[in-house]
């Protein structure tokens, strides 16, 4: 089973077996689709909700538009059925302690980009002033996040 690393920026699909990780969200977003028809998967560390505050690269995708676009991209090309998709979400936390809002912004782009592309949202685990790691595996399906300071540990 391959394990994905996923660092600020990073989208990744695979049609084989895998885990993806997120470590140290805090505003920033871990994005997760699942296609249970067809066993493709993919994962996204989401840094900023909006394209046009975005520094662009030619392999890192910053924002939740251009992370949900490529990620769509890689799907697609793997023959996944984008119509069958499944998003799990976590993230978005208010860790700098000053009116930014940035994790807020973060989920709430995720979310109405997720409602825009007619993906099922199938957990949501956002907010709050703590951050999160995340792990994704794909032959469950099953989406662990664990927030160290309050030591807890949920399951989607």
């Amino acid at each position: 089973m391959k394990e994905y690393h996923l660092n600020i920026g990073d989208v990744v699909t695979s049609s084989n077996l895998a885990t993806y990780s997120c470590f140290g969200l805090g505003s920033c977003i871990g994005l997760f689709l699942h296609d249970r028809t067809t066993g493709v998967t993919g994962g996204a560390h989401i840094f900023l909700p909006l394209r046009e505050n975005a520094v662009t690269t030619e392999a890192k995708f910053y924002n939740v538009e251009n992370a949900l676009e490529e990620l769509l991209k890689q799907f697609k090309s793997r023959g996944a059925n984008l119509n069958a998709l499944r998003a799990k979400v976590t993230g978005g936390a208010s860790v700098l302690g000053c009116n930014i809002h940035t994790g807020l912004r973060n989920a709430e782009s995720t979310m109405n980009s997720l409602i825009k592309n007619r993906i099922f949202v199938a957990a949501f685990d956002v907010g709050g002033h703590y951050g999160r790691s995340a792990k994704f595996e794909s032959k469950s399906g099953q989406l662990t996040v664990r927030i160290p300071q309050t030591k807890e540990c949920k399951i989607y």
